[in-house]
């Protein structure tokens, strides 16, 4: 085992399922029979191993993509995979380039490692965004609303009144928002889309370049370039945009 994977393992001996079972390995041995302490040890042992493991593919996860999704919605895990694969694929055929194709293509590279950061941080971005959404309940919301404002028909003094009315505006601004986040929400899923055809059609130009392929092969690295400006400019502007939400 690699020093690396030792940590993992360690962590997979006191996780959760390897503890459950090295109890109950224990009660067996003590309550029924010792005979159970050999294979419970090894089943613990194994659980130790698969849960070190399991930690250890998750944290190289969040490393390399900067942000842990398990708690994200469906569509954005796929996005964070799928684009993390395609930037994964490009990086690797750029760095499987000769020396002299490498140098050709190395503001497509530079460009291409921009992007990635650009998308990385984007993802942040609508995550914050998902979450805020799933720990704002808008139906309750509403309903405080329609108290308030049946609140406000009955009060006869202006300032109790004024502070309700100010309250429910408040209310109401926070149920607009999230109905603004859930559009920009889908914004930035047809984005990502975006972004993956962007580097699917790239990565094709850096393997025909790579190849000798092209028979202008200064006009492909300049596509190629004008692909990604205009990607990182899209992504860029939407980004603006999601800054600019009011979580509140």
């Amino acid at each position: 085992m690699s020093s690396s994977g030792v940590p993992a393992f360690l962590r997979g001996m006191i996780a959760p399922l390897s503890l459950t079972v090295l109890a109950a390995t224990g009660l067996l041995a003590a309550f029924v029979s010792t005979q159970w302490l050999v294979p419970g040890l090894i089943l613990y042992v194994v659980s130790a191993v698969v849960q070190g493991k399991a930690l250890a593919v998750r944290e190289r996860l969040v490393e390399t993509l900067g942000l842990d999704m398990r708690d994200a919605p469906p569509g954005l895990r796929r996005w964070n995979v799928r684009l993390n694969e395609a930037l994964q694929r490009l990086e690797a055929d750029l760095g499987r380039l000769s020396p002299i194709r490498g140098r050709f293509l190395k503001p497509v590279a530079q460009e291409v490692q921009g992007l990635g950061e650009d998308i990385r941080r984007l993802l942040r971005q609508a995550y914050s965004l998902h979450r805020y959404l799933n720990q704002t309940n808008t139906v309750a919301i509403t309903a405080r609303i329609t108290h308030l404002d049946a609140q406000i028909a009955t009060t006869a003094d202006p300032y109790s009144r004024q502070q309700l009315v100010e309250a429910a505006a408040a209310l109401r601004r926070q149920v607009d928002n999230c109905e603004q986040i859930r559009v920009l929400i889908g914004r930035t899923e047809a984005t990502l889309e975006n972004m993956l055809a962007s580097l699917e059609s790239i990565g094709s130009s850096v393997v025909k370049l790579g190849a000798g392929e092209l028979s202008d092969e200064n006009a492909a690295r300049q596509e190629s370039l004008q692909r990604l400006s205009s990607a990182r400019g899209t992504v860029a502007s939407l980004e603006e945009v999601l800054k600019g939400v009011e979580l509140a």
